[in-house]
């Protein structure tokens, strides 16, 4: 009985001191939205608008704990392309490419960009528009606007949105966490600055109407810079020779063929293609498979920054369009490789001296860096690719 008295005694005292806490963080929020109100005030958001949404706007905790949460494992390339180049989204593009044939075809000879990309891209974002994001985007925008981390983007994004609805007269959408909505993911300032009315109702609307949520996500990739006169690549054999001088080189596709890198399933080259300026690309190491990729690879990068993400899109695109296309099934199940490991290895690797930076579990650019110069120094292949076997001997 006495337990249960002081645990109820230390229960109520709790919250008690929780409410403060509560009241002091709502307090703050509330704040913030008068401020933010006024704000978008001044960035010609209309008093309607504001008045509609701004007060009612909500802190969502979840949203902070995805923003800090850092992947536990880094995502092997086979582990990857096997979830974005699946049997069913290979069937699913193919099957739409048949039944929106006709807007599919138009909206290619509008913009300029094949539509197998369209669905490429709209498949790796979306599934289709089967999977969209159930956060509250507006909620979602203010959390992060609210929070020090990046607010002046996120306010940036949350003006956008709210400018969105207002002029295009939509619903507010529902997304991802970090504000993404609609069939192809656009943040609000690409929405803002892309996005077009196809269906001509009158509004652009990229969650509920398919004429504009593939026109516009066309629109965008042409205004990037789409070249309509070649592919993203295509994968290539390697020669019998040491290709580490080679790596992240860009040069014609003549010139690649003449140091002995063959087009595989392509023997001859056009005179055009001759010309296509590529670059090697070997996303698994020099035991996987290697790739020349040209400027729309780039393009896909602006979209997305990360390289399997790019390949992801335009192998896909070669699948839908039945082209020959690589075959992720053969690519061998691999390790993935944890982020206290990578933790460990960039540790090991600033004490050598090649790592600057804190260790921070993540494999970027400095970390690859980091890589590439360890296996210069020990007369390895330089691809920076850190598969298990290396992971190992740099941790000896």
């Amino acid at each position: 009985m006495r337990f249960w008295m002081q645990f109820k005694f230390l229960s109520g005292l709790f919250l008690l001191l929780a409410v403060p806490f509560a009241a002091k963080a709502d307090a703050a929020f509330n704040a913030w939205k008068q401020n933010f109100a006024a704000y978008a005030l001044e960035q010609n958001v209309s008093p309607q608008i504001v008045r509609q949404y701004v007060p009612g706007l909500q802190h969502l905790e979840r949203v902070i704990v995805l923003d800090r949460k850092q992947p536990e494992f880094k995502s092997s390339f086979s582990a990857y392309m096997k979830r974005a180049v699946s049997a069913d989204r290979i069937q699913k593009g193919r099957d739409l490419f048949k039944e929106k044939n006709t807007v599919l075809a138009q909206i290619e000879r509008k913009y300029g960009v094949p539509a197998t990309y369209l669905l490429a891209f709209w498949g790796v974002e979306t599934h289709y528009g089967a999977i969209k994001g159930r956060i509250n985007t507006l909620d979602a925008l203010a959390t992060l606007s609210y929070d020090n981390r990046r607010s002046a983007f996120f306010t940036q994004q949350l003006i956008a949105l709210l400018k969105i609805i207002q002029e295009d007269q939509i619903e507010p959408p529902k997304g991802s966490w970090a504000g993404a909505f609609g069939h192809f993911q656009f943040m609000p300032t690409t929405y803002w600055q892309y996005a077009v009315d196809e269906d001509k109702d009158g509004r652009r609307d990229l969650v509920n109407s398919f004429e504009d949520a593939l026109a516009s996500a066309a629109n965008y990739l042409s205004q990037l810079g789409w070249d309509s006169q070649i592919s993203w690549g295509r994968e290539v054999l390697l020669p019998n020779a040491d290709i580490s001088p080679f790596i992240d080189e860009k040069m014609t596709l003549k010139a690649w063929y003449e140091k002995g890198f063959l087009l595989k399933g392509k023997e001859n080259l056009t005179p055009f293609e001759e010309t296509i300026p590529a670059r090697l690309m070997m996303p698994a190491g020099q035991s996987g498979p290697a790739f020349l990729v040209y400027s729309n690879f780039d393009v896909i990068k602006r979209w997305n920054r990360s390289d399997f993400y790019a390949l992801s899109v335009g192998i896909l695109a070669d699948h839908i369009a039945g082209k020959q296309a690589f075959n992720v099934s053969s690519l061998p199940d691999e390790t993935a490789i944890s982020a206290e490991e990578i933790r460990q290895i960039q540790h090991q690797l600033k004490n050598m001296g090649l790592y600057e930076g804190a260790p921070d579990g993540l494999y970027g650019s400095q970390t690859r860096k980091a890589v590439k110069a360890y296996q210069k120094k020990n007369r390895m292949p330089v691809d920076g690719y850190l598969s298990k076997d290396l992971l190992e001997k740099i941790l000896k």
